[in-house]
């Protein structure tokens, strides 16, 4: 019997089960968001922040309140310069501990830009392509709803 789907065929059939997680997507100011858990370095917990779903971001980029609040330190971080909606920015490059997108899916030694956003933004942070790209993910904006399997 296969280990994989239980197919008597006395060999494994190549299916391969994936996990799925599939998250609620939200839409303000016409942006979609997703809920995303963060590791806490203070409380050695996951935190939970609304961050916006942002395929054109390079990177994952979150404000520096939030970072402070998780008890990362940015003062050696990395200076990077990127290129925002509102122009060119000074940024700092940390890792974040982990970063977990649904209940199966936790991604370790994430790179992060710390940034502040305009307020007009109603954003705390992207979650950008160094996330992204390692999901296939399924868009339905009638039910809106995310897909994310994890290759």
């Amino acid at each position: 019997m296969c280990a994989l789907c239980w197919h008597n065929t006395g060999r494994g059939c190549g299916i391969v089960m994936m996990l799925t997680d599939t998250l609620q997507m939200h839409t303000i100011g016409g942006a979609l968001y997703v809920y995303v858990d963060i590791w806490n370095s203070n409380e050695q917990d996951f935190s939970t922040a609304l961050l916006t779903f942002d395929t054109g971001a390079t990177v994952t980029t979150i404000s520096s309140t939030v970072i402070d609040a998780l008890g990362y330190d940015i003062s050696n971080g990395k200076k990077q310069i990127i290129t925002t909606d509102s122009g060119v920015a000074i940024v700092q490059e940390i890792t974040v501990d982990k970063l977990k997108i649904g209940t199966s899916h936790t991604l370790d030694d994430v790179k992060v830009y710390v940034h502040d956003f305009p307020d007009e933004s109603f954003t705390i942070g992207v979650i950008g392509f160094n996330v992204l790209s390692q999901f296939d993910m399924m868009l339905s904006f009638s039910s809106k709803l995310i897909n994310f399997v994890k290759y």
